[in-house]
């Protein structure tokens, strides 16, 4: 539920399937990924502090220039909506348009309720409505090739180079330890 402290999954455990719309109206499980590593964030589109869902989606823009030639083939970002009821498909691609995403590697997620609450609980995320807006955590999550979490990372003290850097690693371990 929205509003509570949640435990995220530890690191090494395995990433919970779960299954949501795309900006294309496309269904996406996370299980249809196995065998790439997957980056996900979380971000509601009318956000207006710079420095949060903003500052994560450019981070994932400037991960996508830098794979751009493993994007799909060996790499795929997931970015989730915590505002569903705002944040439907129509508005996802408007928003994925200003990231100049790939709609085949770069999925902007929405669901219903419930399952928005369920997919940001596995990741700790904590969201709830203030004076017309969201107050919300950060959260940055690498998956590797086997489904297992390799990184969550809280909050937005890192650089677009650095969440490369942990890209770049889960990208080449063939291990998924």
């Amino acid at each position: 539920m929205p509003g509570m402290i949640r435990k995220p999954r530890a690191v090494g455990e395995a990433a919970p399937d779960f299954t949501l719309i795309d900006q294309t109206r496309a269904s996406i499980a996370l299980s249809q990924f196995r065998g790439k590593v997957v980056a996900l964030n979380f971000i509601y589109t009318s956000c207006v502090l710079p420095q949060f869902c903003y500052r994560l989606a450019n981070h994932f823009g400037v991960v996508q220039q830098r794979f751009k030639q493993r994007m799909g083939r060996d790499l795929v970002l997931l970015t989730v909506t915590f505002d569903p009821q705002r944040d439907h498909p129509e508005q996802l691609a408007h928003y994925a348009e200003n990231w100049k995403a790939d709609p085949k590697t770069w999925h902007f997620l929405t669901g219903n309720v419930p399952d928005i609450e369920r997919v940001t609980g596995m990741f700790g995320m904590d969201y709830f409505p203030e004076e017309g807006l969201m107050s919300h955590s950060l959260h940055t999550a690498i998956i590797d090739r086997h489904g297992k979490l390799v990184a969550n990372i809280e909050g937005n003290r890192f650089t677009p180079d650095q969440l490369g850097d942990l890209v770049s690693t889960a990208l080449s371990s063939k291990e998924g330890k």
